[in-house]
């Protein structure tokens, strides 16, 4: 009898998350807002290369420390049970680097400073995802276009989209989010994280020999609260 009654219940509820699904918009529009924590991937110490035309006599090397920052825009979503999600989203990012001051002969004199970095970008991810009843899993690629000191964000999107689209493309930094997330009526909560495929260039350091080994790269945990306002 117990098995019957949990069989019962399992049937049930498959049968209102199916109709829930069904019953879902197949478009919905909406915003949302939260919080990123940033880390920099710079790769190993580099010796006496170039910076700004001045010989540069500092090893650099990655810091673990973060970068809170805030993140917003807004989201579609196009399906039911399989979506598609592009969003827009101002997001702010960053972290930190250690640089050690070596002198002539490559030796390390003084303690190691700190030097933080925080960017402001606008990030464009294009999500695939999975509805499993009030859950979601997603993931997909980013292109993250950063904007400048003395930018707005309306000077930023007119700069990125002045020219053809595959100028735009090469213009952006490209990495990739995956996650899940959770819908609550009209709220939704999401988490991913975010790794970068390509070089974030926040200093150009070039070697003697030409070569880059600093390497610029971030990585991003990314939580977010929204609401479907369509």
């Amino acid at each position: 009898m117990k098995k019957y009654f949990l069989l019962c219940c399992f049937l049930v509820l498959s049968a209102a998350s199916t109709f829930a699904q069904n019953d879902r918009p197949w478009f919905q529009l909406g915003i949302k807002a939260g919080a990123n924590l940033s880390q920099l991937k710079t790769g190993n110490f580099i010796a006496n290369g170039r910076y700004q035309g001045s010989t540069l006599r500092e090893n650099l090397k990655e810091s673990l420390n973060t970068r809170t920052g805030f993140v917003g825009g807004v989201w579609m979503r196009f399906g039911r049970t399989l979506y598609i999600q592009p969003e827009a989203l101002y997001s702010g990012k960053g972290g930190s680097y250690m640089v050690q001051v070596i002198d002539a002969n490559g030796n390390p004199t003084g303690t190691p400073m700190e030097v933080k970095v925080k960017t402001e970008n606008i990030d464009v991810p294009l999500l695939v995802g999975l509805r499993l009843g009030p859950l979601r899993v997603n993931a997909g690629p980013v292109a993250s276009f950063m904007i400048g000191s003395n930018e707005s964000i309306k000077d930023a999107i007119t700069k990125y989209t002045s020219g053809s689209i595959n100028d735009t493309f090469k213009q952006a930094a490209w990495g990739y989010q995956l996650g899940g997330g959770v819908d609550i009526g009209n709220f939704s909560l999401d988490v991913r994280y975010e790794d970068s495929i390509s070089n974030v260039r926040f200093v150009n350091i070039e070697t003697p020999n030409g070569s880059d080994p600093f390497k610029q790269k971030s990585k991003n945990w990314q939580v977010t609260l929204g609401i479907k306002v369509f």
